[in-house]
């Protein structure tokens, strides 16, 4: 059976892809994962076939449009939406014509957030059963469903209680977000002959769709108020974790002393690079510790001196576990990565889902609360890393490791989604095992 993985969005959204599809090969599955072109190194030497979209990421995130969207420019949140909702408008034609060559030669589809309006476009009988043409599986890497419950969902008004306020507010999320990420589904539903669907279309094809969260429970919460549909795993992660080699700079760098403070911002851009970088040099300076300064989007650059290296990109699974706290930006992939390596951790939110992951380790006690981007200054940065540096966050970022790192998330969602494909037929497209 050929099982088609979409991992569109960034390298956070293809990585743990990855991961399943090792796993689902190992069981004798014919995997291939589709993502932006310049994405094909995080997919290479896995064994997983790559499919390239016909569009970059990195590009439009650098420059223009995708910018402005996600450095945090726009002065509101209402602001920010619209321009990514033009991002998503601008690929919504390479997007749809894409997915739907590649899903016509599946006989099995996962999508993430991303693309899941568009694979249930294509899917779509017509005959209004919601019974998909094919087996259809979501993946997602933060808790995005309605819910009360507010450590189980990204987006809460109440996050340390259980509240009808939550599941509100994080329904109206969910319609913003169709409304972002639409835009190729409505392009090929049109194309169809069938119509624009509404948010309560929206809702009951995530509800029914068999669904996975790839987020270590230890983490994030099981809610009661979860659909029946979903099921949770801990993090997806390669088979070939630990065995990444870094730079031999950086390599000699992490040799000639203490354990240092990692600072990047993954593929959130910022208007400041250059004053992020003199206020975490200026906190580092002050305590005392050495720094690694990741580039990124954000385009962070520091010079190489006796204290601090600047490097393009390394393994965090190979780096993180060899520093003293781990700056970030709160994307779930660097999240948990940085859970995974026992470290403490700073998160400095940028947008969407990233709040609530500085939120919930602040929770667990492995990092202070999170300090929003536009709040970043040095001694903010400097107090946080206080408290990361302080031994009581030590030990609680050591022991959640040690939980995190005990759970097969990769395993435990091949083996449902094998279960799965193999009870798939006409009376059953709703449960995952």
């Amino acid at each position: 059976m050929r099982i088609l993985l979409l991992g569109m969005g960034s390298r956070g959204d293809v990585q743990p892809l990855v991961a399943l599809g090792q796993r689902l090969r190992r069981m004798g599955y014919a995997v291939s994962l589709a993502a932006p072109a310049d994405l094909g190194h995080v997919v290479a030497g896995s064994g997983v076939g790559f499919e390239p979209l016909s569009f970059d990421l990195e590009g439009p995130l650098r420059e223009g449009l995708g910018r402005d969207a996600l450095r945090g420019s726009a002065r509101t949140q209402v602001r920010e939406a619209r321009l990514m909702r033009q991002v998503m408008a601008d690929t919504a034609t390479a997007l749809a014509a894409d997915v739907a060559r590649l899903v016509d030669a599946a006989d099995a589809v996962v999508s993430g957030a991303l693309t899941f309006d568009l694979v249930d476009a294509l899917l779509s009988t017509g005959r209004g059963d919601g019974r998909p043409s094919k087996p259809h599986v979501y993946a997602v890497f933060a808790p995005v469903w309605p819910s009360a419950h507010g450590d189980s969902v990204a987006l809460a008004l109440r996050p340390r209680s259980a509240s009808w306020v939550n599941r509100a507010w994080s329904t109206l999320a969910g319609r913003v977000a169709l409304d972002l990420f639409r835009p190729a589904g409505d392009l090929t539903r049109a194309r169809r002959g069938l119509p624009r669907q509404r948010f309560r279309h929206y809702t009951a094809a995530a509800e029914r769709t068999p669904t996975l969260l790839a987020a270590s429970p230890s983490v994030v919460p099981p809610a009661a108020d979860w659909p029946p549909a979903l099921r949770q795993t801990g993090y997806w992660v390669r088979d070939e974790v630990l065995s990444g080699s870094l730079d031999p700079d950086l390599e000699a760098f992490l040799a000639d002393g203490p354990a240092p403070v990692f600072v990047g911002f993954g593929s959130m851009p910022t208007p400041d690079p250059e004053g992020v970088v003199r206020d975490a040099a200026q906190a580092l300076g002050r305590l005392g510790m050495r720094g690694v300064v990741s580039e990124g989007l954000a385009g962070l650059s520091i010079g190489t001196t006796a204290t601090t290296i600047g490097i393009r990109s390394a393994p965090h699974d190979v780096l993180f576990p060899r520093c003293a706290v781990v700056v970030h930006h709160g994307g779930a992939g660097t999240t948990a990565a940085a859970v995974r390596a026992g470290v403490p951790q700073v998160v400095v939110p940028h947008a969407a889902d990233q709040p609530y992951w500085g939120r919930r380790m602040a929770d667990l006690g492995v990092a202070a609360p999170p300090v929003a981007r536009k709040d970043l200054t040095a001694a903010r940065l400097e107090r946080a890393l206080e408290v990361a540096l302080s031994p009581g966050a030590r030990a609680a970022a050591y022991a959640l490791g040690e939980r995190v790192r005990a759970e097969d998330g990769a395993g435990d969602a091949a083996r449902l989604v094998d279960t799965y494909l193999r009870g798939a037929g006409p009376s059953r497209h709703t449960r995952l095992g």
